[in-house]
């Protein structure tokens, strides 16, 4: 796509519609459905990551007030794992404009596979977890996000996808406790990989303002909905959709040939 060419407005409002219906409903950024619909449109693979990143920030903030406002979020670990997304994501974003097309195409393919997989298994938390000190819980906060913001960056999604089920797991988060915390720390990592991708000149920012306020729309209402639905319900939903994007990204992928970024 020459990528002065404009995406219509009505395609970029259900794009960023779609992602907030996820991100308020699975506590996740929204990427996972970002970007295979911005490609659908005609981005290349680069630009809808980074394009994805910046609107994935307003619609992490709206889903984020909407949890905050019925009690389900921790804000003093979400800003834990927040900031250490902001250090993976700068590294992931970096690494992002180095890896080629089809390179780029199966780590986002792996990284949504082994995200859904787990979401469908049980998620209840593993035995001795959340039974840390305050030290401790922020330093495997920190430890969360390091990991989701470096997914974040490399792949284009918000990193809730790692965060939500580490929280559960590893934290003893409950479900809409992890996807409350999940949308407070996606939005300082959304930023930060934006920063490095605006320097890079990868981040179409008008298509991300419209795809946000779509976004917006849809993770208020969704947001809503999910505070009213079973966790597990939830979980098992959203890992079945992921591993289907996955193993589309994935078989595309290994027929296509690489080029170079």
């Amino acid at each position: 796509m020459n990528q002065a060419a404009e995406v219509k407005f009505w395609k970029l409002v259900l794009i960023g519609l779609a992602a907030g219906l996820l991100s308020g409903g699975f506590g996740v950024g929204g990427g996972i459905v970002l970007v295979p619909l911005l490609l659908a449109v005609g981005l290349d693979r680069h630009r809808a990551h980074a394009t994805s990143l910046a609107s994935i920030f307003p619609i992490a903030l709206a889903g984020a007030v909407s949890f905050g406002l019925s009690g389900e979020i921790s804000i003093g670990l979400g800003i834990a794992v927040g900031i250490g997304g902001v250090v993976g994501s700068m590294f992931g974003a970096s690494l992002m404009n180095r890896l080629s097309t089809r390179s780029l195409s199966i780590f986002f393919g792996l990284v949504i596979l082994g995200a859904g997989v787990r979401m469908i298994v049980s998620t209840e938390p593993l035995p001795g977890s959340g039974d840390f000190s305050d030290l401790a819980l922020a330093l495997f906060a920190f430890g969360i996000g390091l990991l989701s913001g470096f997914f974040a960056g490399v792949a284009g999604i918000g990193g809730g996808i790692v965060i939500v089920p580490a929280t559960v797991l590893l934290l003893g988060f409950a479900q809409h406790e992890a996807q409350g915390t999940s949308l407070l720390a996606i939005i300082l990592t959304s930023i930060a990989a934006t920063i490095v991708n605006r320097k890079n000149r990868r981040v179409r920012l008008h298509d991300a303002v419209v795809v946000g306020g779509g976004g917006v729309v849809g993770s208020v209402v969704s947001s809503q909905i999910a505070l009213g639905v079973d966790g597990r319900i939830l979980s098992a939903l959203f890992g079945v959709l992921a591993v289907i994007i996955a193993s589309r990204t994935l078989y595309r992928a290994w027929h296509a040939e690489g080029r170079p970024a």
